[in-house]
């Protein structure tokens, strides 16, 4: 009887304590398709950020990005990070020149914020090699 109820128990489908089919199981949960916008605008960060990374690897571009920084110049950091980035502030640290960049993505359910900081050409305000600040 115990064979005969196992065999009857695999071919109902349902499973047999301490018998192993070598099938993973698999919840319905995980296969139905929910749209959560947040998974999507992470799915669409990792590709646009990189596409824009990307562009930064052809060195007028990078130098562009450098000059823009160095400059303020909000109109040429925004055209390097496509229409969805856009520049927040440009900032000192001592020895740095930087801009903060955001970008939304998954119609404005995922944002990713960073700072892009370049060495200063300026060296005055306390902004020099002395600050003691660590950073050279």
């Amino acid at each position: 009887m115990s064979t005969k109820a196992e065999v009857s128990g695999l071919r109902n489908g349902r499973g047999v304590a301490g018998v192993s089919t070598g099938r993973r199981r698999h919840h319905r949960k995980h296969h139905h398709r929910h749209d959560d916008f947040a998974v999507e605008g992470i799915q669409d960060m990792g590709a646009d950020l990189s596409r824009s990374f990307a562009k930064l690897r052809k060195r007028c571009k990078a130098r562009r990005l450098v000059a823009a920084i160095r400059h303020c110049d909000r109109r040429a950091v925004n055209e390097i990070f496509d229409w969805r980035c856009r520049e927040i502030c440009f900032f000192r640290k001592p020895g740095f020149d930087c801009v903060k960049i955001s970008c939304c993505f998954g119609r404005g359910s995922a944002f990713v914020t960073f700072d892009i900081c370049v060495r200063s050409l300026h060296r005055c305000h306390g902004y020099g090699n002395r600050g003691g600040y660590g950073f050279y």
